[in-house]
């Protein structure tokens, strides 16, 4: 009875969260993709089977490769789980680490365990706390206690895949310098039956990393910048993790994204990989973390919440924000703005003319804007180093006309984001997330400046030209162009 009565207050804070009508697209299109993942399991095994073929190249790498320290805030840490934790790290096939963990537990079953896994191998490092300081503290603690030239972060009952370090020390081997890097993941169940929902990411995305914290786990990083960035911050707890990544990135020069599963996110009825309203406050931090990340980087902005807690939407400043422009017909000519269409049927070709502030292609030539469209474009436009900011566009069927995608992202049970329905969201919710992205949809705005010298040529060669000049290529969902019947 108490699980049912916990099952319909999960029930109802889903409805108020999203409403019916998205929660009604959000159950259908978690269906799909589970269908599509249905076979995950036999492809994650057979990477294992790949992983446990590398034992003799892990040993040969430990000899000269870095050592890595795993750094594991516990607290109060279930004894089974912990056991769990612990073996994940010290079967690694690459055996170059230590394990940190400090303990601010108020009972010492967790000590009493880690002790016992101390006393048989030497790189388990451990510190009782005098008191819990919390989870920013509680890390600094085990970072203090590294050595490692990197140090890699794990949750207390989370899990390392048996290759995860011997493949990030093999990248750090073959890549110098590296500050930075990160894997895939996916979630496991409590009794590590069941693997799931894996996370395939893209490389660094600065742009989506705003939206969310996509890169999360494992993330590893260089300790001297760890340290040089001043660890985890208190008052972000719930999201330091976010707080820490968006600061360490600010600061390295060389981000690398390793894209296989390396690690398991335990999901059970504490944890936000399975209940998103466990941890509400958790969220705020979140946002938090990303105004002050702009504020830093100076880039005015202001983060707002979406019905998907933990992805946020950023409104970056604006300019004449009262003028209204329904159409591809009224914008023409206005406010520096020339539109110029294109026939995705004719090698997608343009003659460009003229000077202009801005201009807009797009294949679509009757549709319906969303409020506020241009501006939407233009104030995302106008920051530095963005030179193609692309609208969502829906085709006549009310499906994305385009796809959405980032560099880096190796998904074998996703197809393209294009044909998307509307109402739905994308995988990890792509379809409506800011993102730096690898080709154009069919509606984007560009600034007129970085279009000298060109007189004709294909949408394709044109983005590439602009790219080239070290301009980036965003995707901004909050514009949408919606194709008239």
């Amino acid at each position: 009875m108490e699980r049912i009565v916990r099952l319909c207050g999960r029930g109802l804070g889903y409805v108020r969260q999203y409403g019916p009508a998205q929660l009604y697209y959000k159950i259908k299109e978690r269906r799909e993709r589970n269908r599509a993942e249905a076979k995950y399991e036999e492809w994650l095994e057979e990477q294992l089977r790949e992983e446990k073929g590398t034992g003799k190249e892990a040993k040969m790498l430990a000899e000269d490769g870095p050592l890595i320290s795993i750094l594991v805030p516990a607290y109060e840490t279930p004894v089974a789980f912990l056991r769990q934790m612990i073996e994940s790290v010290l079967n690694q096939s690459y055996g170059k680490l230590e394990l940190c963990i400090a303990d601010g537990s108020v009972t010492g079953q967790v000590e009493e365990t880690v002790i016992e896994y101390s006393e048989r191998d030497s790189r388990v490092c451990y510190q009782r706390l005098k008191e819990n300081l919390g989870i920013s503290e509680n890390t600094n603690a085990a970072l203090s206690m590294a050595n490692g030239e990197y140090v890699g972060l794990l949750d207390h009952d989370d899990l390392l895949l048996p290759g995860a370090l011997y493949e990030v020390a093999a990248v750090l081997k073959e890549t110098k310098d590296t500050d930075v890097l990160y894997t895939d993941e996916d979630k496991v169940n409590m009794d590590l039956s069941h693997h799931f929902q894996p996370h395939f990411k893209p490389d660094f995305n600065s742009e989506y990393l705003l939206s969310n914290n996509y890169i999360c786990h494992f993330f590893v990083v260089k300790r001297k910048l760890a340290l040089n960035i001043g660890g985890f911050r208190g008052e972000f707890d719930g999201a330091q993790d976010y707080d820490f990544i968006l600061r360490c990135t600010e600061k390295a020069e060389k981000i690398l994204h390793i894209p296989k599963i390396l690690y398991s996110w335990r999901c059970h009825e504490a944890s936000t990989a399975n209940n998103p309203e466990s941890k509400l406050y958790a969220y705020e931090a979140g946002k938090r973390a990303v105004a002050e990340h702009l504020e830093r980087m100076g880039t005015p902005g202001e983060v707002l919440g979406t019905s998907n807690y933990g992805f946020h939407r950023i409104c970056f400043p604006r300019k004449n924000s009262e003028i209204l422009i329904k159409s591809f017909a009224n914008m023409n000519g206005q406010m520096g703005i020339k539109v110029v269409y294109y026939d995705k049927a004719c090698n997608n070709s343009v003659t460009i003319h003229g000077n202009y502030d801005y201009m807009l292609f797009t294949c679509v030539r009757k549709a319906r804007l969303s409020a506020d469209f241009l501006e939407e474009l233009r104030s995302c436009c106008e920051r530095p180093k963005i030179g193609i900011v692309c609208a969502r566009v829906y085709n006549r069927r009310k499906r994305l006309s385009s796809d959405i995608r980032m560099k880096g992202v190796q998904d074998p049970f996703g197809g393209s984001l294009e044909g998307l329905k509307k109402g739905y969201t994308g995988y990890f919710h792509r379809g409506s997330m800011h993102q730096e992205i690898e080709a154009p949809t069919d509606c984007f705005l560009v600034k007129g400046k970085l279009l000298k010298g060109i007189k004709c040529c294909t949408i394709e060669e044109l983005c590439a030209f602009i790219v080239e000049q070290g301009y980036r290529m965003v995707y901004d969902p909050w514009a949408v162009v919606y194709e008239n019947r």
